[in-house]
């Protein structure tokens, strides 16, 4: 892979694509893309609690999270509204900045909009973890 190699993610079994990678591999991660941004957006939504990506998001993205959490609850308690529970993530993107850096992208399909989530991930002493998370 090239520097600026950019691609779709593999459609097939993520645990087939994946098994062969050491796990400073870039290409390790590709598996963990999907739930991630799903969850994320589920934390947004506060329908999931806000430590459920405390292993792979450093504090800061932890920290962005329940600031938007709490302010959906804020809204909810307010207006009574609710979140459609249907989620679909589509058009997977990832790109290999370099053997330290990968950086990732999204769209999240709800019945009454789409959301585009863009991930940087970066290889740390403790593993991968995502550095940065921009959700649209």
């Amino acid at each position: 892979m090239s520097a600026t190699d950019q691609r779709p993610a593999p459609q097939g079994s993520s645990a087939e694509n994946t098994e062969n990678y050491a796990p400073e591999d870039p290409r390790a991660i590709e598996h963990l893309i999907v739930p991630v941004a799903r969850r994320a957006v589920e934390i947004v939504r506060d329908m999931r609690p806000e430590n459920s990506l405390t292993r792979l998001v450093t504090p800061e993205i932890s920290q962005q999270l329940a600031r938007r959490a709490a302010l959906t609850r804020r809204l909810r308690a307010t207006t009574g509204f609710a979140p459609a529970r249907a989620l679909m993530v589509t058009g997977v993107r990832i790109c290999v900045v370099n053997d330290h850096t990968v950086e990732a992208s999204c769209v999240l399909r709800e019945p009454d909009r789409a959301r585009f989530l863009a991930m940087r991930w970066e290889l740390r002493h403790t593993g991968w973890r995502v550095t940065v998370l921009e959700i649209g």
